[in-house]
């Protein structure tokens, strides 16, 4: 009960932080539910769960299933197909299989899906089939937005050594870039300057790579944001980002060139540097084969 009570504490005394800024709701039936779901920018819901009782773990789930979905899938159905491949396996008497997430679009699988894989190292797209299609470990012919699938491609020994994580499987050809412009925002970074050729690790949807800022330029001032959220110019006439600055920077993938498009949002990091933006615009390279 004491580790129950201190950890309550806090719990809360960190919700309440100015920081935060959440005024802890003990959750204690379901008309509680129906009463946080509208004030969630206010309250915090807490719910009291065992593990050894079982106490609250069906308010728990009902809270679950009650909160909004953050992203709206239904939206991305009238798009062009769009497979994130996040794991490959290679199964004997199947051939290669990718698994990841339906980003957009639907595919109704079969020998006449035919879909593009990649971009491969030279950043190339490979032309294939998808046989198959798994969701769940349950067989079916078609998938769609929102759903965690696996795909079985009709690839040669040749082909599947070019597969790698953070590809895509597309219904349309596509091209992939190595180089992208962003519109970004510096969270944290203690005694960091960020300067041309700086080198972080980006994250844009399932894409993970290093890249450097090869142009960085001052956007124009953004209505209700400080002009000190604005980049600076430093000692030899350069843009210079510090915590808190906000500008245009042109990035290029230290490796090989992905696939990435306008809208897609990134997170980049680089020891305690923190960072988010938003793909603006990308420069094709290497047209499908």
């Amino acid at each position: 009960d004491h580790a129950f009570k201190t950890s309550k504490s806090e719990v809360t005394k960190l919700l309440k932080a100015p920081d935060i800024g959440k005024m802890p709701f003990e959750i204690k039936s379901e008309q509680d539910i129906e009463k946080v779901m509208g004030k969630m920018n206010t309250l915090a819901p807490m719910i009291t769960t065992s593990c050894v009782t079982g106490q609250g773990m069906d308010l728990l789930q009902k809270m679950l299933f009650a909160l909004p979905k953050r992203r709206k899938h239904e939206k991305k159905v009238e798009r062009p197909f769009e497979f994130l491949v996040e794991d490959i396996f290679n199964v004997p008497g199947v051939g290669s299989v990718v698994s990841g997430f339906v980003n957009a679009g639907q595919l109704s699988v079969g020998s006449n899906a035919h879909v593009y894989v990649g971009p491969t190292d030279d950043g190339t797209f490979i032309k294939t089939v998808a046989k198959s299609a798994h969701i769940a470990r349950i067989s079916t012919n078609h998938v769609t937005c929102g759903q965690n699938a696996c795909l079985a491609l009709a690839l040669s020994k040749d082909l599947r050594k070019k597969l790698r994580r953070g590809i895509v499987v597309l219904k349309e050809s596509a091209s992939s870039t190595k180089e992208f412009e962003a519109e970004i925002c510096v969270l944290k970074g203690v005694g960091t300057t960020i300067r041309k050729s700086y080198q972080a690790y980006v994250h844009i949807l399932n894409v993970r790579q290093s890249a450097y800022a090869r142009k960085i330029e001052i956007v124009k001032a953004v209505p209700g944001i400080p002009s000190s959220h604005t980049a600076q110019y430093g000692e030899d006439n350069e843009v210079v980002l510090r915590p808190g600055s906000r500008a245009k920077v042109r990035f290029e993938f230290a490796q090989r060139p992905e696939y990435i498009r306008p809208g897609m949002r990134m997170l980049f990091r680089d020891g305690r540097v923190r960072g988010v933006g938003l793909v603006t615009a990308i420069s094709t390279v290497d047209p499908v084969r």
